[in-house]
């Protein structure tokens, strides 16, 4: 049998106050409960942490009380539950700042209601000195009880292969330091390269990715609700495949490989992609390869610039009806890309030669002069670039705002 020894033999008058203490201690245990809540917040979350809260403070104080007025029981339970305690928030990753604090609160609480049993009492509060010794050191021993939990969660969680993978993937993607991700990548058996495929992943509502069933060369999982995938290029068509093997219907947006250090940034693409191919700005294909798409990708990365350049470069356009600007838009695009001739615009765009010479006269009709300025050139291909694809999607956003008047 364990128990918590006291430092001193406690006197007859700190005794008198116990029973009293005792009696009140549902109250008490509440009391305790709510000031925690009211003053560590990050310990409020939950009914069912409200609870495990009340029955931690309930059943330490009943502990202590007894073992005060003599009752000498086990320690072995209440040990159990505070290194739970303390397992649990290792586990949940967070620190014993929380704890510490409550605890903290916790031994004011209950002493603030002893000094008032004892004043009823008539105790004097010179004869309570070595009660609050015997109760910091049970409160010492508590958190003692805690800090094993803790460390020994902490341990499981360091030797926890897919846990580490997954805080590879969060370091990679957050852009940490390599001397900051080696303790994960040990653990993980993953070697950092030097450099890295990522992709981003869409999966169908409903499907779920097995991610323990990849080849150990894939490091995938959720990142702020959305799956990402890290390999080295040797292993990314493999990667591809096996996602796919899984769930078929998958979509995948790869980006070319980077350094380590701008996988954040090709994360951000590949995720750009995959919103450019929602709205219909790249083709809805399976596997979408983001280095095919650099510029959609780069030119949509400013979205209110492009916005607001459209209004002020297209405005010409923006006067015409849908048929006439889709039109004149694609027309003005292809000579922009390539400067071929009237005959060689018509094939690429299935149309008359003399549709495409109509369709010109209207164009410099309506830009005039600035066809001839390199700067305007340089935007407005940049900008068409960007627009049109989302235009022939049907996204009409641009013409209703100027409508509106910007």
């Amino acid at each position: 049998m364990t128990h918590v020894a006291m430092p001193v033999e406690l006197p007859d008058a700190a005794r008198l106050v116990l029973p009293e203490v005792r009696n009140r201690l549902p109250r008490i245990s509440q009391r305790v409960t709510d000031e925690i809540r009211a003053t560590v917040p990050q310990m409020t979350p939950g009914e069912g942490r409200q609870q495990l809260i009340y029955a931690a403070v309930n059943t330490a104080a009943s502990y202590f009380l007894d073992h005060a007025l003599g009752t000498q029981t086990s320690s072995a339970a209440i040990d159990d539950l505070y290194r739970r305690i303390g397992f649990r928030e290792a586990e949940a990753g967070n620190n014993l700042t929380a704890i510490d604090s409550a605890m903290t609160v916790a031994v004011r609480a209950c002493w603030d209601e002893i000094r008032v049993v004892a004043a009823d009492r008539g105790v004097s509060p010179g004869a309570l000195d070595d009660l609050r010794e015997a109760l910091d050191s049970f409160n010492a021993h508590l958190a003692a009880q805690v800090r094993h939990g803790h460390e020994a969660a902490s341990r499981a969680r360091e030797e926890d292969t897919g846990l580490a993978r997954q805080r590879l993937l969060d370091g990679l993607i957050a852009g940490a330091e390599v001397a900051d991700l080696e303790p994960s990548a040990v653990v993980a058996g993953w070697p950092v390269p030097t450099h890295l495929v990522v992709s981003a992943i869409e999966l169908p509502p409903g499907t779920e990715l097995d991610t323990d069933d990849l080849p150990t060369a894939v490091l995938c999982g959720t990142i702020r609700d959305r799956v990402a995938m890290v390999t080295e290029g040797a292993h990314a068509d493999g990667a591809v495949e096996a996602v796919r093997a899984q769930v078929p219907d998958a979509r995948l947006a790869v980006c070319w490989p980077v350094e380590r250090r701008d996988a954040p940034s090709a994360y951000r693409w590949a995720q750009r992609a995959l919103s450019l191919v929602r709205k219909g700005v790249i083709p809805a294909r399976p596997v979408v390869d983001c280095a095919a798409y650099r510029t959609e990708i780069w030119l949509h990365a400013e979205p209110v610039m492009r916005r607001q350049l459209a209004q002020e470069l297209l405005q010409p356009l923006f006067e015409e009806t849908q048929n006439s600007r889709e039109i004149l838009s694609e027309t003005l695009l292809v000579w922009l890309e390539t400067r071929e001739s009237a005959p060689q615009i018509a094939v690429r765009l299935g149309v008359h030669p003399q549709t495409v010479r109509y369709r010109w006269r209207r164009i410099n009709e309506l830009f005039g002069d600035s066809l001839h300025d390199p700067e305007f050139v340089v935007q407005m291909t940049l900008l068409l670039r960007a627009s049109v694809p989302l235009w022939l999607a049907g996204d009409q956003s641009d013409f209703e705002r100027y409508r509106e008047g910007g």
